[in-house]
């Protein structure tokens, strides 16, 4: 019995001593691949602690820094608070998103509303009042058609116009009608042209676009408002032909239609 319980004793100390040393390996491992995958392959790149709208000169108190995976890191990244000194935000900035220099601009290039024109695009400012102005219904970000009318025919002239400001506002959190006196739009040169000709020879009304909207169906070129004779004289309408009505003639079992002539 003796024996036994020595044999028995001995196992016991043998299997927990295979455990603990299996234990240890497994935490050593475990310690090892979290070194490997921490701050190794790691960037600090420049993001927005609060939500920023487009035309904000940028604060350090609307930075912070932040480290995430190299991989995950774009083109143009700001990757320290000094490369956001003296810039404005071109584009909506919220909570958390990656600062990039196409994104920004610098503050000194002219006004705020200059550095969110794109590339190639112009800033044409028209007048409007409640009608033309769609009731003040157009906000900052609204799209919108050019119809232009002239000796009595409207038609469409441009379409799918970015509003950059109603009046002097930029931006707004505001959701209700506001009545503006003027529309600034973006436009390219040659819309600029066909813009400023047509407030200038006729009227215009601005038409608001849904933002879903992106295809331009074709639409008839004119159409026509009134329509008159030279001599300002209603044009004839054209003579009804006379109407042709019949009888029905019944002779024992016989039926025939004879017309009248009116």
């Amino acid at each position: 019995m003796k024996t036994r319980t020595l044999l028995l004793f001995a196992l016991s100390i043998i299997f927990g001593l295979g455990a603990a040393w299996m234990a240890n390996n497994w935490l050593t491992e475990q310690s090892a691949a979290k070194v490997t995958t921490g701050p190794v392959g790691a960037t600090q790149v420049v993001v927005a602690a609060v939500d920023l709208v487009p035309g904000t000169q940028i604060d350090p108190l609307h930075l912070q820094l932040k480290e995430i995976d190299s991989r995950l890191v774009s083109p143009g990244s700001l990757t320290s608070l000094d490369q956001a000194q003296g810039m404005v935000a071109k584009n909506n900035l919220y909570r958390g998103d990656v600062l990039r220099m196409e994104r920004l601009a610098p503050l000194g290039e002219g006004s705020t509303l200059s550095v969110l024109l794109d590339p190639g695009m112009r800033a044409v400012t028209v007048r409007v009042n409640d009608v033309i102005g769609v009731a003040g219904f157009l906000l900052p970000g609204n799209r919108v058609d050019i119809l232009f009318t002239d000796n009595n025919m409207t038609r469409t002239v441009l379409k799918n116009l970015k509003v950059l400001a109603v009046d002097q506002t930029q931006h707004t959190d505001e959701n209700r009608p506001k009545l503006v006196r003027a529309v600034t739009l973006e436009v390219d040169p040659e819309q600029a042209e066909k813009l400023v000709n047509a407030s200038s020879n006729g009227r215009i009304q601005l038409a608001l676009r849904n933002p879903a909207d992106t295809q331009d169906h074709e639409a008839p070129a004119t159409v026509a408002v009134t329509t008159s004779s030279p001599e300002g004289e209603a044009e004839p309408k054209p003579r009804a032909r006379p109407r042709q009505s019949s009888v029905d003639l019944i002779k024992g079992t016989s039926q025939q239609q004879v017309p009248i002539k009116s």
